[in-house]
């Protein structure tokens, strides 16, 4: 066997802080400190009398050589993951974690769950609301559901990432506070309460004016900001303003006639939604089966045409 694979620990701390392009996020992953990560990198240098990486601002940038290593370990840990996965594959029935929005667990995901649980009893699935990319290679998580505005740089060699589809992002309000307020057309919104998510500056009421010809500052707006889409929800199903949502979000309110939508006007930036989880995760066989489940009732929960 090739002396050189004493070096596995260090070929192994490699791989993750050369995926990152960092090793404070390495160390967070491989729960060791920073200068444990950086000792190991040193070393690997060293043995291989080869420049791994090289400092660029913030961020440790792989050398050619780099690179040619790094696109072996993958490919060489991956093989060795599949081996593990089919002598070790867990079996159908257990435990699922599964993250996502707050909003979209709230709105959609456990109000539907109870339809997955009949089909798959023996599945149990947990689910944890939460704004933040999980980690999912330390165990906690099994399965993400990724909201973002765009595909690109969703690349990550160690994840599956499946697209699940993008929803167009619409005002909406009750019937109710329509009928009270005298919306005809965009410019009129302007005088309206607007409800927005806290730090989102792609979706948000700015730019839907901007996309329907209305001059606004975010002075001029009655925004009321919120960190999550289903406290915007709430307010606006009792009456009292209106929010940007998709039809994921809300489709359902619509066609009930619980919310309708004032002016059939589109946000310009519509909203990408991803499966995405771990290659290297045994549970294979449960994430298969719940991901194909999310997928077939998105599809039947949404209907055709503006939300």
């Amino acid at each position: 066997m090739d002396k050189r694979l004493r070096w596995l620990n260090n070929l192994m701390c490699f791989e993750v802080a050369a995926r990152h392009q960092s090793y404070s996020k390495a160390a967070e992953e491989l729960f060791i400190s920073q200068a444990a990560v950086s000792q190991q990198m040193r070393q690997l240098e060293s043995n291989l009398h080869v420049k791994l990486f090289h400092r660029e601002a913030r961020k440790m940038r792989l050398t050619e050589s780099g690179k040619v290593l790094l696109s072996a370990c993958q490919k060489g840990f991956g093989e060795v993951i599949n081996g593990l996965n089919q002598v070790q594959e867990a079996p159908l029935d257990g435990e699922l974690k599964v993250s996502s929005t707050q909003a979209f667990c709230a709105l959609w995901l456990v109000p539907h769950l109870f339809e997955f649980f009949k089909l798959h009893p023996g599945i149990n699935v947990n689910v944890q609301g939460s704004n933040r990319i999980e980690n999912l290679h330390d165990g906690n998580i099994d399965v993400a559901i990724r909201f973002n505005t765009s595909s690109t740089g969703l690349t990550d060699e160690s994840l599956v990432i499946e697209r699940l589809d993008e929803n167009d992002v619409y005002p909406v309000c009750s019937g109710d506070y329509l009928s009270k307020n005298a919306i005809n057309d965009a410019k009129s919104m302007k005088n309206a309460r607007l409800f927005s998510l806290a730090y989102e500056n792609k979706v948000d009421w700015e730019s839907w004016f901007e996309f329907a010809g209305v001059e606004v500052t975010s002075n001029q707006l009655r925004k009321t900001e919120v960190t999550s889409s289903d406290l915007a929800l709430s307010a606006v199903l009792a009456g009292h303003g209106i929010m940007l949502a998709s039809d994921i979000m809300v489709g359902e309110y619509v066609r009930t006639g619980q919310l309708v939508i004032p002016l059939d006007i589109p946000h310009p930036v519509s909203w990408k939604s991803h499966l995405v989880y771990a290659k290297n995760n045994p549970k294979q066989k449960r994430i298969a089966v719940f991901c194909q489940w999310v997928k077939e009732n998105l599809i039947r929960t949404q209907g055709p045409g503006p939300l």
